[in-house]
């Protein structure tokens, strides 16, 4: 190269001069310091041309040349150029200079001199103008293209969704027209398909939609409508066995969206015959399906141009055939419904008698021939079950044990008899049916019986079938309901007084002394009864051990008379195996005049006094009085609500605290049960622990005690209330369970408690049956290491023999005694007795029902061990027990 410009003395540059070649061919010399700064010393005067700056301002201007560098970093630039020098005498960079004279793409060639002062730079600066700006303008090009193409989709878009709103507005309009159209002829769905039709050819903008019902192999039109012509058209039944691939493409989807239906493989094989003749392109079909089965189709049906459906149309022809399956179920409906109009207006007209009952007996439906034989109307009998109408009775028992009764079949055929509601017999040929459901379930049980009452008296005259006990000689029960009957329908008889007897606890003398002397107390019992009342009344032997009088021409009070000479009679022993043999007898006496209109309310009202009767004590006669009817539907109440009581969870169990009387320290709990009922509120134990006993409930009731006592104790255990011993009632019936100490000992297993953490308090009355078998049953849950203790001492046959002869740990001094301390000095003496006596007899004594400050002084200063009562605290529920329990010393 040249040698360089002296550009610092002020010269001109002859170098730049002498080449004014190298400016036309649009080189522009330069030299510049070789530094990040790339300030100019000397530059071609014809810069000002492609630069719209002059020399002097390139060179001498406060702003280096590095300025106008556009994009591009200066000290990458220098270090890049001082790389190429370090591999090759000359370099070569791009870069662009924004300068007044535009934005330009400069190439920069050169090689590095060097003088006195140091190294700089020398060589050429060019433009790169042409191809640049070819390649923006196509840039340029392709961005308008784009910009078109984007508009041109925008636009179409736009449209569409315009479209698509139209299109929406015009389906929501036609399901709200739908919606509120109300179906009022006799073919709800031919109303429906044509209504829908009509306005979807609208909608759809289609030449022919049409509505077709699937019944076996036949494809058969509800509706066709013709939207050029403007009508429904008739068309024939087709044969949808003919088209298998359509039939299972409706079943295998909710629609056939067929945009070229000729050749679409789904309905190609309606081309020849339907398609084509009819100049069908397009088919949308929605499946119309019931319970999950294809019953129909609806078919729209585009001609001319192939159409492409859309996904709103293709959900809105579902949402019409949902519509068209809605109307087809109100068809169907309206068809059944008719149907079993039919057939009740059948049965109502039948000669046969016909009752209808569920399958858990409740009865739902019965005919005029039922009511014509029962007299029963249906008003009063739908909705009981079968077992609280004593008259239904013998069907309540066979459907009692179905399997029994039906065995492998599903009907029954036999003779029953009942009593209609003047109690007069009548008996019946009754067919028993199972009814199933179309799964196969058992849903309800249809009798139709026929009246034979006429053909079985004919029978019983002809077989002299008798009215009189064998064992007594007495009339029976039908003999004396014959005679009740008979005072009932004799006007001329003013009153009477019926007098039913039951004998006192004749299952233990049948028991203890065998069936067959216990047939002989009862022919010896009749004779007796026979010689009181053979004057005055009419005496028949009802049941096992009961007996029934009736006192005609008696009043109330006569009726009393008789039944107190009948109770002396009767109190005298009878001799029988050599041995003397006490009897009592619990009566019950109603009068027709004051008690009862007919002969069912005066059994009815005679047995509740004979319940009262025995229920008071036994060996006494009760008198009906109105009373006596809330109390046995209480009792029905209770026992009826007891049944459920313990699955719904209506039963609690509180607990009472015992108290140690000398230290003040908690020495127990006793389980004190509780039933909170929804309506009634809370019912005292007292009321329905007898019913409990009498239906046998008890046991179930007292197992589940059991259970939550040891829940109890672990929980209080895990609340840091150590091992709390809690004591638990048991009733003498329980004892009736074999199972009884087993049961126990399954209980303590399961939920992991020692038995010594529990105490079982046992009555007077149960420890009167000294038998072998009791002393094995408490020897047994003495062994578990339970405590046993005696409830309630004093107030029944109380005898220290008990004391002796049974592992009694605990005598419990009942609150009768208690509660007149001090005011009663008898009290006083005999507590304070009981209490010596059990100290003596070792055993630990507890005192029920303390409420006052001198109750307690009095025990502490005879030295009674525990008490408990009102004093203390109250019987707590289970949410506050912890609580009251932790300010108890221990």
């Amino acid at each position: 190269m040249e040698n360089p410009i002296d550009v610092r003395k002020g010269a001109d540059p002859e170098g730049v001069k002498q080449l004014p070649l190298l400016g036309q061919l649009g080189l522009l010399r330069f030299q510049r310091s070789n530094t990040a700064q790339w300030q100019l010393s000397a530059v071609d005067e014809r810069c000002a041309a492609f630069f719209g700056l002059s020399a002097d301002e390139l060179c001498h201007s406060t702003r280096p040349f590095a300025h106008y560098l556009y994009g591009a970093n200066p000290q990458q630039l220098f270090d890049d150029l001082n790389h190429q020098l370090e591999q090759r005498s000359h370099y070569r960079i791009h870069y662009f200079l924004q300068t007044p004279g535009g934005l330009h793409r400069v190439c920069e060639s050169g090689e590095r001199q060097q003088d006195a002062k140091g190294h700089y730079l020398r060589g050429y600066l060019w433009l790169e103008p042409a191809a640049e700006d070819a390649l923006r303008a196509q840039a340029l090009h392709e961005d308008n293209q784009r910009l078109r193409s984007s508009l041109e989709l925008y636009r179409k878009a736009q449209d569409n969704h315009l479209e698509h709103l139209s299109r929406s507005r015009a389906q929501q309009e036609m399901l709200l027209e739908i919606t509120k159209h109300r179906f009022n002829s006799a073919q709800p769905l031919l109303e429906a398909a044509q209504l829908i039709t009509r306005a979807a050819s609208e909608v759809f903008q289609v030449a022919r939609i049409g509505a077709w019902r699937i019944e076996g192999s036949q494809l058969i039109p509800i509706a066709l409508y013709l939207r050029n012509e403007g009508c429904f058209a008739k068309v024939e039944t087709l044969d949808i066995q003919l088209f298998p691939r359509y039939l299972k493409a409706l079943q295998s989807g909710r629609s056939i969206d067929a945009h070229n239906a000729q050749q679409d493989p789904r309905t190609s094989e309606l081309a020849l015959n339907y398609l084509k003749p009819l100049n069908i392109s397009s088919m949308l079909d929605a499946a119309i399906r019931s319970e999950g089965r294809v019953v129909g189709v609806l078919c729209l049906e585009h001609q001319g141009p192939e159409r492409r459906w859309q996904n709103d149309e293709i959900a809105f022809a579902g949402a019409l055939a949902d519509q068209l399956s809605q109307a087809l179920l109100v068809e169907e409906r309206q068809h059944a419904s008719s149907t079993l109009n039919l057939f009740r207006r059948a049965l109502e007209q039948s000669a046969s008698a016909v009752i209808l009952v569920d399958r858990l007996g409740q009865i739902e439906y019965t005919n005029a021939s039922f009511t014509h034989v029962t007299q029963y109307e249906s008003g009063e009998i739908i909705g009981r079950a079968l077992n609280q109408l004593e008259f239904l009775a013998p069907l309540a028992a066979l459907l009692r044990q179905p399997h029994q009764t039906f065995g492998s079949e599903h009907r029954w055929t036999g003779e029953l008899k009942s009593y209609r509601k003047d109690l007069a017999p009548y008996w019946a040929q009754l067919s028993l049916s199972r009814v199933l459901s179309e799964h196969g379930e058992l849903t309800h049980y249809l009798g139709i019986f026929e009246d034979i009452t006429r053909n079985k008296l004919d029978q019983q005259r002809i077989e002299r079938l008798a009215y009189i006990d064998e064992l007594t000689g007495l009339g029976n029960r039908a003999c004396f309901l014959q005679a009740l009957d008979d005072f009932y329908n004799d006007s001329s008889t003013e009153q009477a007084c019926l007098m039913l007897l039951d004998v006192d606890n004749f299952k233990r003398i049948n028991d203890s002394l065998g069936h067959q002397t216990g047939d002989k107390l009862l022919m010896a019992l009749a004779k007796r009864l026979n010689n009181c009342v053979r004057q005055t009344g009419k005496l028949a032997r009802f049941a096992g051990n009961e007996f029934a009088v009736l006192l005609e021409a008696c009043s109330l009070e006569d009726a009393h008379i008789v039944a107190a000479e009948v109770l002396d009679t009767l109190s005298k022993p009878l001799f029988f195996d050599n041995q003397l043999i006490n009897l009592t007898v619990s009566m019950g006496l109603a009068c027709s005049a004051e008690h009862a209109e007919d002969p069912h309310a005066l059994l009815k009202h005679a047995g509740l006094a004979l319940h009262k009767a025995k229920s008071g004590g036994k060996n006494r006669v009760h008198a009906f009085d109105a009373s006596l009817i809330a109390e046995a539907s209480y009792r029905l109440f209770l026992e009826n609500n007891l049944h459920r009581a313990l699955d719904l969870g209506e039963l609690e169990v509180h607990y009472q605290p015992k108290i140690c009387l000398t230290r003040g320290k908690l020495q127990g709990l006793e389980a004190l049960i509780r039933w909170r009922h929804p309506e009634k509120g809370m019912i005292r134990p007292d009321q329905f622990i007898g019913v409990a006993e009498e239906t046998g409930l008890i046991l179930p009731i007292g197992k589940w005690v059991i259970r939550q006592a040891c829940l109890e104790h672990k929980r209080l255990a895990e609340a840091g209330l150590g091992a709390v011993k809690i004591a638990i009632n048991l009733s003498p019936k329980q004892f009736s369970d074999p199972d009884l100490a087993g049961s126990v000992a399954r209980i303590l297993q399961e939920e992991n408690i020692c038995g010594t953490h529990i105490e079982l308090e046992l009555t007077e009355n149960l420890l009167m049956d000294a038998s072998q078998s009791l002393l094995s049953v408490l020897e047994s849950l003495k062994a578990l290491g339970v405590t046993l203790a005696m409830d309630d001492f004093g107030t029944g046959y109380s005898s220290l023999s008990y004391l002796k002869k049974f592992p009694i740990d605990v005598l419990k001094i009942d609150r009768s005694f208690v509660m007149d301390i001090p005011q009663q000095e008898e009290d006083m003496e005999i507590t304070a007795a009981v209490i010596a006596m059990a100290h003596n007899l070792k055993l630990q004594v507890v005192a029920e029902g303390i409420e006052t400050r001198e109750q307690l002084n009095f025990l502490r200063q005879h030295h009674c061990d525990i008490g408990q009562g009102y004093l203390f605290d109250k019987p707590l529920a289970p949410h506050e027990l912890i609580e009251r329990l932790k300010r108890y010393p221990r």
